[in-house]
């Protein structure tokens, strides 16, 4: 469950921009760095949208506006260290303190969440109330340890209890006239009820599906909403039993058609709902892509068809946003660029680098791995000269980064450090290092995750990415050789 955490001081800066949200930072642990404002653009791919980047000047403040049409979540980043923020439409600014991050692993790739400074926050404010309904969940679930062990216990008593905390948060939370909160309170109850009775039979899922999703709007960006639909959509397409799963998956692999997919979910009591339906098959289709089960190609066609022709312009977004996240590192797809500077000082960009094979290795100084690497990849660089071998460095700070260079002079490639470190993370989908990518010479994806240059990289297996290169060179070598033998 989403937790937000919150400090309050009677403290005030900025001026309110009519018809604009804006949000004024206080981050005096962060002078000079970049600062990132994102939203989800959607609970199914988990895909963030920056709406503000700005840097923090020199005394440690910046301010950041957008234009937000609903109330939604949204997440302010510095690094790897960040802090949600609910944006409220009728209050058009905040004024946040972003703490100093001490619990940051500097050693990982893994972000941080933040307790967020609010500083003369109204207590009317959506972050306000949310802040206030955990605080009163948390006392629930918690302040009574009885009724943690009636839960466990799945028993009756507990149910008693959680019908008598709603009719207590219906009469709380009234006078809010407030439609997120009211739906964020209420799904997030639906989430107790769904972990609750999850394993008590079909009764209890008639009774989530009768009670939260039914006959209720579709709330697209309302994250309690979202993660009770993901929860109870868990696996979609299991979801109405052994039967109509092996009924959808002959239709998907052998039909490849949207209108016989729908006619078989609808044998199904829990998409009875046509718009409801609809983004359960797009949640499913999404899940079920990389599965051996399922062919990836139609899976694909079914998600075109509903980009093209869905009733509902949120799916199709939604759709495209599935199809262009599955698609993002397979074999031929185009790489995203990686904006660097290299150990001289000099901008690179890795397309400038098109018409050779480019192997990139994203490394730390702090990984012993990495570093054996290094060495590999210089012998490499002897032998493969075919290859343009890239090296980005995502220490914490660049100050590791400096100090490395310094004691490796010999090391004669490009070794740099992003303009952006948390981009290239989150672009490329990084959770550990070291990681590699195999770019062709036309700046396609040719491997990702590319195989490494050492069997240590992937627990002692022998396939490295010596293999790649020496059948590259054969097939060069007998291409040229083809090419001196042609008559004119």
């Amino acid at each position: 469950m989403n937790r937000l955490t919150a400090s309050f001081f009677c403290i005030f800066f900025g001026v309110k921009l009519a018809l604009c949200t804006s949000i004024s930072i206080y981050a005096p642990a962060y002078k000079n760095q970049s600062i990132t404002w994102k939203k989800k653009i959607d609970y199914i791919t988990n895909i963030n949208e920056i709406i503000a980047h700005e840097i923090i000047d020199s005394n440690g403040y910046v301010k950041l506006y957008f234009d937000f049409k609903e109330n939604e979540l949204t997440e302010i980043s510095i690094g790897r260290s960040h802090s949600m923020l609910y944006v409220d439409t009728s209050h058009y600014q905040y004024n946040l303190y972003f703490p100093k991050d001490t619990l940051i692993d500097q050693a990982s790739l893994k972000k941080s969440e933040l307790q967020i400074v609010f500083l003369n926050l109204e207590i009317d404010n959506i972050n306000s109330l949310i802040l206030d309904f955990n605080n009163q969940l948390d006392d629930f679930l918690y302040g009574d340890t009885s009724k943690i062990i009636r839960m466990a216990k799945r028993s009756n008593e507990f149910q008693d209890s959680l019908n008598s905390f709603k009719i207590f948060l219906s009469d709380r939370y009234s006078s809010k006239q407030i439609k997120y909160l009211h739906n964020y309170i209420r799904y997030e109850i639906a989430m107790i009820e769904q972990l609750v009775h999850q394993n008590n039979g079909n009764y209890f899922k008639d009774y989530l599906y009768e009670s939260y999703l039914k006959r209720n709007e579709v709330n697209y960006k309302n994250d309690a909403y979202m993660q009770f639909f993901n929860l109870f959509y868990k696996n979609v397409f299991e979801v109405g039993g052994v039967e109509i799963n092996d009924r959808i998956k002959f239709s998907i692999n052998n039909y490849n058609e949207l209108k016989k997919l729908n006619e078989i979910i609808k044998a199904c009591n829990y998409f009875s709902s046509e718009q409801l339906s609809e983004l359960a098959i797009i949640k499913g289709l999404f899940d079920a892509y990389k599965s051996p089960d399922y062919s990836s190609e139609n899976i694909l066609s079914f998600l075109r068809k509903i980009s093209a022709e869905s009733k509902w312009q949120e799916h199709k977004t939604l759709a495209s946003n599935c199809i262009k996240e599955l698609t993002k590192f397979t074999i031929g797809s185009t790489c995203p660029d990686l904006f660097v500077v290299n150990q001289n000082n000099e901008k690179i960009k890795i397309h400038d680098l098109r018409g050779k094979y480019t192997y990139v290795n994203f490394f730390a100084t702090w990984n012993y791995k990495s570093l054996h690497e290094m060495e590999i990849i210089k012998k490499f660089k002897e032998n493969y000269s075919f290859v343009n071998y890239f090296s980005v460095n995502l220490d914490y700070n660049e100050d590791g980064y400096k100090n490395f260079i310094k004691s490796n002079l010999n090391y004669q490639w490009p070794i740099c450090y992003p303009t952006n470190k948390q981009k290239i993370v989150d672009d490329f989908q990084l959770d550990h290092l070291p990681s590699h990518l195999l770019i062709d010479p036309e700046g396609k994806i040719s491997q990702f995750p590319a195989l490494p240059p050492s069997p240590l990289s992937k627990g002692y297996n022998s396939t490295t990415i010596d293999k790649t290169f020496f059948i590259i060179k054969k097939n060069t070598t007998l291409k040229e050789s083809f090419k001196i033998g042609k008559k004119d």
